[in-house]
């Protein structure tokens, strides 16, 4: 195989290179609340989906944060085609944490599936039978899934003789003996096809399970058959890199149209907005910002792969931290675009105005529990301060 780093570079090249398409698509994909078969085939095609797959079975199992960086260069024209990508990469480094006998038969006959997930459960049946279980229900907010083959889904198994709590479990279902209902509106991140997967008595038998209290930075169902950290990572602490990067990527884009739209036109005035000293200071501040958070992301992504790399442990406080300051990565660009914002007049409200979709989009990723500012700064300062986590799964 390649060079690892060269291969994403490889990447992210073929995400700068389908940026003038996406843009051309990206009013039609709102519109239509999914990115096009189109967009999918060029993501297969570029191989985006499987930057993090296992070798064994097809995948590039690049360095953690390769999904990050190409996702940010396609969020940059589109933050819904950045999502998609992204995310339905990540999905298959969770995969890769299955037992071996659940990844064959995902991609034994076909190494370009593709995975689908839902972490919120709504009105699910679970049952215990033996070893098995039989879940039935609905679960929300499934990005692409229209697009894949298996799902990934969140069961809160109850505690056997009903005490104590339940017990979080990934379930990996065949689509094909599911329902997927058409049920995302959304003003933010409109085309990312989140839509709700139903699912009616399906029976999931041990090796599609895996409890996410054992995903915690030890070994994994899945670890032992690939030689690789990906699949040893504490996987709620990291989580947030796979969907930072169409944020950073759609708030340099906003950056970059307001640019264009400043050395292109004047005000109603006659004036030369690009002479303006105010309109010179948020130029600088959003870029600053953006700056910033690039340098951030960086800085933990190589932590990130150098302790997994070495096989280190990852201390509770650097598991919060990474969640805090992408948390804050996230605001910054929230900050950005929302100091842009007034750079571009009404024009910028307009539907057919960039500006006005990146702000939708940037502000939708930062709204994800991942990267929501008042629970990071909550869960830091309780690890940080002596009251250990407040979420289980970290």
């Amino acid at each position: 195989m390649a060079d690892k780093a060269a291969l994403e570079e490889q990447l992210v090249d073929r995400a700068r290179d389908l940026g003038p398409v996406l843009i051309e698509r990206a009013c039609q994909a709102e519109l239509d609340r999914r990115i096009s078969t189109d967009t999918d085939q060029d993501f297969r095609e570029a191989g985006f989906y499987r930057a993090l797959q296992p070798a064994r079975y097809g995948g590039m199992e690049l360095n953690y944060g390769a999904q990050t960086a190409f996702a940010r260069e396609l969020g940059r024209a589109c933050a819904s085609s950045g999502w998609v990508g992204g995310i339905i990469a990540c999905h298959g480094w969770m995969a890769g944490m299955f037992p071996d006998e659940a990844q064959a038969e995902i991609w034994g006959d076909d190494a370009d599936i593709a995975l689908a997930t839902s972490f919120l459960p709504v009105g699910v049946s679970v049952e215990r039978n033996g070893a098995e279980l039989n879940i039935s229900g609905r679960w929300r907010f499934s990005s692409g899934v229209d697009l894949c083959g298996w799902a990934i889904l969140l069961v809160l198994v109850p505690a056997e003789g009903g005490n104590g709590p339940p017990d979080p479990v990934f379930a990996l279902v065949d689509l094909a003996e599911c329902r997927v209902e058409d049920a995302w509106n959304s003003a933010g991140l409109a085309a990312t096809g989140s839509n709700d997967i139903v699912v009616e008595s399906a029976v999931i038998p041990p090796h599609r399970m895996m409890r996410v209290l054992e995903l915690r930075g030890d070994a994994t169902p899945g670890s032992d058959a690939h030689n690789s950290y990906l699949y040893r990572l504490p996987l709620f602490a990291v989580f947030p890199f796979n969907i930072i990067g169409p944020a950073l990527g759609a708030a340099r884009g906003a950056l970059d149209a307001v640019i264009v739209d400043l050395t292109s036109r004047q005000s109603v005035t006659g004036a030369d907005l690009s002479r303006v000293a105010t309109v010179h200071q948020r130029i600088g501040k959003a870029t600053a910002l953006l700056d910033a958070a690039d340098a951030v992301t960086a800085q933990l992504r190589g932590e990130i792969v150098s302790k997994g790399k070495a096989g280190e442990a990852f201390e509770m406080a650097e598991r919060g931290r990474y969640r805090l300051n992408l948390g804050h990565v996230a605001q910054n660009c929230c900050d950005a675009v929302d100091t842009l914002l007034p750079l571009t007049g009404g024009r910028g409200l307009e539907t057919s105005h960039p500006m006005q979709r990146a702000w939708r989009d940037v502000h939708a990723v930062s709204q994800h529990i991942g990267l929501v500012w008042d629970l990071q700064t909550g869960l830091y300062g309780n690890i940080l301060l002596g009251h250990g986590s407040p979420d289980p799964k970290l």
